[in-house]
């Protein structure tokens, strides 16, 4: 679905809220081996078909409390690399101890299911709060076990009609606690972090025309990015850089503009009669992917950052496809969203095989997909047949993964997640 010509209109919002739930309600997905900690509180796991559970590798939580053992669930049970077993079948058993001070100690042993495991790591993480420390562990447990990057202490922003109007929220990646940034009672969309991640660019009329603003998240300050005459409809910033690709209709139709910052005066990059949307960074920040009409339907183009020309992606899966997102740890692969039988599903494309595959199936459409820093794991939101929206993540590696909803319906509609990941 492509947002800038969509518009995605809302109705009114009402009073600002602030959404810190505990998120119970997405542990329901968890059905199976009991895991048990330290006051014998019982967590209810997953069940996973047998294929998956061979490909994955078994943990326990040892003396780790309920308290904290909720949230390390949620985390597991997404990521898919890993799953909960009774200590009889682990083959790590994690151990987190809360210190105070917001700070928490991990311990990892590590033998067979049949004898005594032996130490194998332990450190201490330092968080913000005693569940952004937490989620900071469960990265560092991952690439301890796994030997691959963690995404659990990252963050989203996104869209919630929770209000009545879609205004821009943030969450942690695992949507356990939100806080809502708008308030305008107008139209937003388009939400994206800075390079940074310490304030957000998003779109809306809030001053009647369709305007691009900053928000700095600390400060709570608003920053006009541009208000040019026509339509203003998205900013997107160079990771690597301070470097702004927008799209400006100021022209007469919506073109790629580049600015060499927020605050610069963007110098228009395309040069035709078609329609420019979506645009996607690479990780390096050289290359840029967006989403054109110049062939009379919406396709996914590399753009020339130099001369303008588009290069279209072969994708061969639709007539329409948008929303490119680039994989941050594999440049060859992005994902993007295609109209397939009748709705919208989320693809990958291969730059070295050429070739595309379905990444989401079934009755609801799939639409806006957004990599998560290890490059396997994709945010995505889900439209069912009413209408009704929420975000979800997705193992991609993991063969049979099921895409696992992040929130249930006391967050509102949700839409248009962008991750980010301290660097």
């Amino acid at each position: 679905m492509n947002v800038e010509s969509n518009g995605w209109k809302g109705r009114g919002l009402g009073p600002l809220h602030v959404v810190f739930l505990a998120s119970l309600a997405a542990l329901a997905f968890m059905t199976g081996s009991p895991l048990c900690g330290q006051d014998r509180g019982t967590i209810v796991l997953g069940t996973i078909e047998g294929e998956l559970k061979k490909k994955q590798v078994p943990l326990d939580l040892g003396k780790t409390s309920k308290t904290l053992a909720r949230l390390i669930a949620k985390a597991v049970s997404v990521h898919g690399g890993v799953r909960l077993a009774p200590p009889s079948l682990a083959r790590y058993s994690v151990y987190f101890a809360p210190l105070g001070g917001n700070q928490v100690r991990v311990e990892i042993s590590k033998g067979s299911p049949d004898v005594p495991k032996k130490l194998f790591k332990s450190f201490v993480i330092q968080g913000n709060s005693i569940d952004d420390a937490v989620l900071k562990g469960c990265d560092r447990m991952v690439e301890s076990i796994l030997g691959i990057p963690g995404f659990f202490s990252g963050k989203i922003c996104y869209l919630s009609k929770l209000s009545g109007n879609k205004e821009v929220f943030v969450a942690n990646s695992l949507m356990t606690s939100a806080q809502p940034h708008t308030s305008f009672k107008k139209i937003t969309f388009n939400p994206s972090w800075d390079n940074r991640g310490t304030g957000v660019f998003f779109t809306s009329n809030r001053k009647v025309f369709n305007n691009i603003y900053h928000l700095d998240l600390s400060s709570r300050k608003i920053s006009t990015i541009a208000n040019y005459r026509g339509s203003n409809l998205r900013a997107v910033q160079n990771p690597r850089n301070s470097e702004v690709a927008m799209i400006l209709s100021t022209s007469g139709n919506p073109e790629v503009w580049l600015a060499s910052s927020p605050k610069s005066k963007p110098k228009r990059i395309t040069r035709n009669k078609s329609n420019e949307s979506g645009p996607c960074w690479s990780s390096d920040g050289r290359r840029l992917i967006v989403t054109s009409d110049s062939r009379g339907k919406p396709q996914l183009y590399e753009v020339s950052l130099s001369s303008g020309r588009l290069t279209r992606i072969p994708t061969n899966v639709s007539s329409h496809c948008t929303e490119a997102s680039w994989n941050p740890a594999d440049p060859t692969k992005i994902a993007f969203t295609a109209a397939v039988g009748g709705g919208f599903q989320v693809y990958e494309y291969s730059f070295s095989s050429r070739k595309s595959r379905a990444l989401t199936g079934g009755r609801n459409h799939g639409m806006q997909p957004c990599w998560a820093n290890d490059g396997r794991h994709l945010f995505f939101t889900e439209r069912s047949s009413n209408g009704n929206t929420r975000l979800m993540i997705l193992d991609t590696e993991l063969p049979g993964a099921k895409a696992v909803a992040l929130h249930g319906t006391s967050f509102g509609n949700c839409s248009q997640a962008s991750f980010h990941y301290p660097r």
